[in-house]
């Protein structure tokens, strides 16, 4: 896989023959570590399988089924579900069967590092190391010297994706593998089933599937070049040798109109500085969408802003710009622009607190104080980059305060351990008076007033986002760890194990501990790790990444001696775990 990468790099990879790196034992490994992190590795199919169902199989048996899948285009229904959405209407969701979901996997891994050197800096939607804070960060930036923006609205984009234009858009962008071509032009037209019946749908990416939001932005690849050759350019370092001022001007003397675009997956702005300029891209970006990309476009939602007069809704923050004060120092022609909570996502803020804290009220437990901390820490992340983050979130502190109050009066105590110091403190929450904080029932209780203004999270530089490609040498190199030659030898070694979930977590347990001995608590080399289940199998262990633990050879092979207690003399600060060890090897007390 490293050198896959270092091929993609240096331009010398062969794109005619690409797909039997899908079906190869290390990528199949590596998409199967992936799946069984994911938060949908539970749902299940329209098969009845989730990530369970491939544990028994080995690496080089999964391999050969992902083989079979992806030559013979084998691929099951959809099964679709809806979930609610904010305005009262509902999403479809397509859940795949789990075979699908791995061979999908396997695809994206091979696929996604060659397209990620092709995408514009402009797209932004569900990328690696791409967020939405960077979006809004560019949009915050640009709004300063160019208060119109355009807001494009497509209906059902997702549905209505093309399976022969994104055939093309995928040949376009250089994917030239026949066989991973006809895989994903046949992803696209199969149906879903709905309601126990079969529904043949020859368009659309199902919302929910590992390929759909890379198709998506492949799809759209070539609108992004388009805009960018509009004029989105003369800001990019890179194109040309003129200053960027003296570029610009010469743009502005050609008449041609000049706008700057920010897309997250299907949610499209093109900012400008007049509103003539606006009106043109909203006829040539209508005509290209409709015309090129047989896309609909909902006329209705399809608007321009002037934010110097109207608040503009995106991305769940509202913009607005305003002149700045006649002290304030700024360059001519210049705005501020201020990015606050809309009004309606604060009341569904409130309503949820609300319903939150009724169930800590109703069962005062650990997961209901779980889930609001969850909630309150996610909301802080998201918009404590917006200007007036602390008076709105006071103020969304008040309206919840006498429930807040009556929920916790009775059960809350003060606590000072240094533990849940250090874990509030690295959440960027202060103790009350610098002292501690207040439990219920045990457990920490985070309120929502307390997180402080990030200034540097909508910081846009200049409109541009720098960030490297997470696939490239350099960026590869910076990641912590043990060596990708270390990872690559557990990979081959773990191919012939029976269990997947073992040869997974096996390989896991060593990287996520950087091969550090439970025990000796020093490094083990790779040719010595031994993989041990703290609770065996046949005491009702499981494969699972928390019942197993790195060992030395040494250590394994007395461990299992018939004088285990000799580890007591080689690690006596380790009591405890030797203990707890010899005690669920051998069932009895050591």
């Amino acid at each position: 896989m490293e050198q896959r990468f270092n091929d993609y790099q240096k331009g010398k990879m062969d794109m005619r023959a690409l797909h039997p790196m899908v079906y190869d034992a290390d990528n199949v490994a590596f998409a199967l570590r992936q799946l069984s992190q994911s938060g949908g590795r539970m749902a299940l199919g329209p098969d009845g399988t989730n990530i369970k169902t491939l544990e028994p199989y080995s690496i080089l048996e999964l391999a050969e089924t992902v083989k079979d899948r992806l030559l013979n285009k084998k691929m099951d229904y959809v099964r679709r579900t809806y979930i609610p959405k904010s305005n009262g209407r509902k999403r479809p969701l397509g859940i795949c069967s789990i075979w699908d979901k791995l061979v999908e996997k396997c695809i994206q891994l091979v696929i996604e590092p060659y397209c990620e050197t092709k995408f514009v800096p402009s797209s932004f939607g569900v990328r690696p190391q791409v967020s939405q804070h960077q979006a809004l960060a560019k949009v915050k930036t640009q709004c300063m010297t160019m208060p119109y923006v355009l807001s494009v609205d497509m209906q059902d984009y997702f549905g209505t994706i093309d399976a022969d234009i994104a055939y093309r858009e995928l040949w376009h962008i250089g994917i030239r593998d026949q066989v991973i071509l006809n895989y994903i032009y046949r992803f696209i037209k199969k149906g879903y089933y709905e309601d126990s019946c079969k529904v043949e749908d020859p368009k659309g990416s199902p919302q929910g599937s590992i390929l759909g939001p890379l198709i998506s932005n492949i799809y759209l690849h070539r609108f992004d070049v388009w805009l960018r050759e509009q004029g989105d350019c003369w800001h990019d370092k890179t194109v040309g040798k003129f200053h960027n001022n003296h570029r610009r001007r010469n743009l502005e003397r050609t008449g041609l109109k000049i706008g700057i675009h920010v897309r997250y997956a299907d949610d499209i702005l093109v900012i400008c500085k007049s509103y003539e300029d606006a009106v043109r891209f909203r006829y040539s970006v209508t005509h290209y969408l409709t015309q090129n990309m047989r896309l609909k476009i909902n006329e209705e939602k399809t608007r321009i802003y002037d934010l110097t007069k109207e608040k503009m809704k995106y991305l769940g923050y509202e913009f607005y710009v305003f002149k700045p004060p006649p002290k304030c120092v700024q360059q001519k022609g210049m705005y501020m622009v201020a990015n606050t909570l809309p009004q309606k996502k604060e009341d569904e803020i409130v309503d949820r607190c609300r319903e939150l804290l009724r169930a800590v009220r109703k069962h005062p437990n650990f997961e209901t104080i779980h889930d609001w901390n969850t909630y309150v820490v996610g909301i802080h992340n998201y918009y404590k980059g917006m200007s007036h983050f602390c008076m709105n979130f006071r103020k969304i502190g008040w309206r919840i305060k006498k429930l807040f109050y009556h929920t916790m009066e009775r059960n809350v105590t003060f606590t000072q351990e240094q533990s849940y110091k250090n874990n509030f403190q690295r959440g960027g929450y202060r103790s009350w008076g610098g002292n501690g904080y207040y439990c219920f029932n045990g457990y920490p209780v985070i309120e929502i007033q307390w997180a402080s203004w990030d200034s540097w999270l909508l910081a846009g530089g200049n409109g541009v986002v720098k960030r490297e490609n997470p696939y490239s040498q350099k960026k590869r190199q910076k990641r912590p760890g043990v060596s990708i030659d270390d990872i690559e030898y557990l990979v081959r070694v773990s191919k012939h194990i029976k269990n997947s979930r073992l040869a997974l977590f096996r390989i896991s347990k060593y990287s996520s501990t950087k091969g550090i001995s439970y025990l000796s608590g020093e490094y083990v080399p790779v040719g010595l790790y031994h993989c041990h289940h703290i609770k065996p199998l046949k005491n009702g262990g499981t494969n699972d990444f928390n019942n197993l633990c790195v060992l030395s050879e040494l250590e394994h092979t007395i461990l299992h001696s018939t004088t285990p207690e000799r580890l007591y003399d080689l690690f006596p600060k380790k009591k405890k775990r030797i203990k707890a060890l010899i005690e669920a090897l051998y069932d009895k007390a050591a």
